[in-house]
């Protein structure tokens, strides 16, 4: 896309319960064990975010059944893509001061009875602070991707004949609430992911992923990576709203951002300026979101 995308906010202050009686749902009809995270005592005089989804929003019946005969959970948990290293985390930019931000969702399952509701599990990171969460992921749109010799090309690549990968390329557009478990200054996110995916019948659907192979790619609504979220973050605490943008690949959406942040986008080069803002840990590979395990006992 050639025009600037600009950072949402949304919903209104009744749905930041939203996410913890869908979870209730989630364990009851899924059959998925699932955290649910207590809501903090939010604060007072808290103005409610700003709408981003509209009633307009809706899925027609050809959406649906897209939705009901391909499960997605898989690439909103962000599997499959062609990168080395910890590709299941998101990372990009979060506040005024775009401080380096990551997400992970580590479990994603598909409501049993609405198929474009997902259910979610997984943690932030923020300067050193890991905050579990929980919530949930309904898809409001589902559009054409027109992206013309993408499947051609991926059946190339897997040395697959052409019409073994005769399908269609879409974005779908869904709307995120997350809860993060009760501290203080816990918070509640509220904003959009987009997802480019391509569906192939009797195949497990895929990522419309071009950044590792083109770069970025303003055509695609995910600038080439497959995936974007962004929103905003509200602290129940303080009431302090701080916007996010995050995604597989973070030269994908850091021109919004800062237009000198990478020196090098192919060999993913950051400028050291930067550093101070935490970016000084991109490379540490750590799998921070992992649970530490329990110690053995030798009794």
């Amino acid at each position: 896309m050639k025009k600037t995308l600009t950072l949402f906010a949304l919903a209104c202050a009744s749905a930041a319960c939203q996410p913890q009686a869908t979870q209730t749902t989630a364990t009851a009809a899924a059959g998925v064990p699932v955290a649910t995270a207590q809501p903090a005592s939010p604060a007072k005089n808290v103005q409610p975010l700003p709408a981003l989804f509209s009633a307009a929003d809706t899925l027609t019946l050809p959406m649906r059944d897209l939705l009901h005969t391909n499960d997605l959970s898989h690439l909103w948990q962000n599997f499959g893509h062609y990168r080395d290293g910890n590709a299941e985390c998101v990372e990009g930019f979060f506040g005024p001061d775009h401080y380096h931000f990551a997400m992970v969702f580590t479990q994603v399952t598909r409501d049993a009875t609405d198929p474009a509701v997902y259910h979610v599990v997984g943690k932030s990171r923020y300067r050193k602070n890991i905050r579990p969460f929980t919530g949930t992921l309904t898809v409001r749109q589902v559009a054409d991707l027109s992206y013309p010799g993408f499947l051609q090309a991926l059946a190339n690549q897997q040395e697959k004949a052409a019409d073994s990968l005769a399908g269609r390329t879409y974005t779908a557009r869904a709307q995120l609430q997350l809860q993060e478990e009760q501290q203080e200054n816990s918070g509640l996110f509220e904003g959009e992911v987009l997802l480019d995916f391509y569906a192939v019948p009797n195949q497990r659907s895929g990522f419309v992923y071009v950044f590792a192979f083109e770069g970025m790619d303003e055509k695609l609504p995910t600038r080439g990576a497959g995936l974007l979220l962004r929103g905003n973050r509200r602290n129940v605490s303080t009431g302090q709203v701080k916007s996010f943008i995050v995604a597989p690949d973070v030269a994908a959406v850091a021109p919004y951002v800062f237009k000198d942040f990478m020196l090098d986008e192919r060999m993913g080069e950051i400028n050291p300026k930067y550093a101070k803002l935490g970016w000084n840990e991109f490379w540490t590979n750590d799998e921070w979101w992992a649970d530490s395990p329990k110690p053995s006992l030798n009794l």
